[in-house]
């Protein structure tokens, strides 16, 4: 118990720091582009569920929802696509490549791509303009070799050619660290891939770096510094960055104030880093603190 308080109270006196640090004023900012939160695809199927969310996140100025795709749509997944797109919001389907990361096998196996792409063509029949593939790696632990990445490269290239050609665009998902410097074991570089991908959504969330008791506690520094390093990997490639960041820190205890601290913290740390955006993640679809910090920002700008 005396370890977590002293945890928050160090939390409490980082973001102070990190505050300190900012290179821009402290004036309220306008809005990233795309703000997005994440749907379980039975989230997306539920009428009265998905209705809440779609209301709550017009209010505050969420404009995309990033939805599961696992299977061929049923009824009700169409159903709930449409009422998406009918309220103005853009529908991003998720689909998971290689689930838990793959071997070598799946990863170098055309059989298993055709497989995923069927259901990106469903997602694009329904009027989806980017595909976004999560798990687009190897297991973590596969033995390090620069073949790796090389052998994710060809899948990108696939699903690249294929979405483009129907007018949509790829977006991947990416581990943080992967930001900074690339990962053999994964076969994870933003090197090699930036002029095979549209869009990179790196998972910058503080609580997943080591050492985490100190990322953990600085949510503004290790989402800002991440998303620097990454832009600095890609160079001059034009690949929008949308950052996915996390609600809570799952270290350490953190009440609703606290909470809300290190989501405002993150988002800051999105908007001064000039990323494209950002897309929430909360894998129960709990939005509601979420959805409080971006009205009381929504508020402080219009003041």
């Amino acid at each position: 118990m005396h370890i977590h308080l002293l945890a928050l109270l160090l939390l409490g006196l980082l973001f102070q720091a990190s505050a300190a640090r900012a290179q821009v004023a402290a004036a309220p900012q306008p809005p990233a582009l795309t703000q997005g939160i994440y749907l379980q695809q039975n989230t997306a199927q539920s009428t009265k569920r998905l209705e809440r969310l779609i209301n709550k996140s017009l209010d505050v100025g969420v404009n995309t929802l990033v939805v599961d795709l696992e299977s061929p749509p049923s009824p009700n997944y169409k159903r709930g696509v449409a009422r998406i797109q009918e309220a103005g919001l853009e529908y991003v389907p998720r689909i998971t490549m290689f689930a838990d990361g793959g071997t070598h096998e799946q990863v170098t196996s055309p059989k298993l791509w055709e497989e995923r792409w069927k259901l990106a063509s469903h997602a694009i029949d329904l009027g989806a303009k980017d595909i976004q593939l999560d798990y687009i790696r190897y297991s973590s632990k596969t033995p390090a070799s620069p073949l790796n990445a090389m052998n994710i490269r060809e899948v990108l290239r696939f699903f690249k050619k294929r979405a483009n050609e129907r007018g949509a665009q790829l977006q991947i998902d990416i581990f943080g660290e992967v930001s900074h410097r690339p990962s053999l074991h994964i076969g994870q570089d933003m090197a090699l891939f930036a002029k095979e991908i549209d869009t990179v959504c790196p998972m910058v969330y503080p609580s997943h770096y080591e050492p985490f008791e100190e990322s953990a506690l600085q949510p503004y520094a290790t989402v800002f510094d991440s998303l620097m390093a990454l832009k600095r990997q890609m160079g001059d490639q034009p690949v929008r960055v949308l950052a996915y960041i996390e609600l809570f820190n799952y270290h350490f205890p953190m009440t609703t104030k606290e909470r809300a601290a290190y989501i405002r913290e993150e988002l800051r740390a999105v908007r001064e880093a000039q990323a494209d955006g950002w897309l929430a993640w909360s894998a129960g679809n709990r939005y509601d603190v979420l959805f409080d910090v971006l009205r009381r920002l929504r508020a402080e700008l219009a003041t």
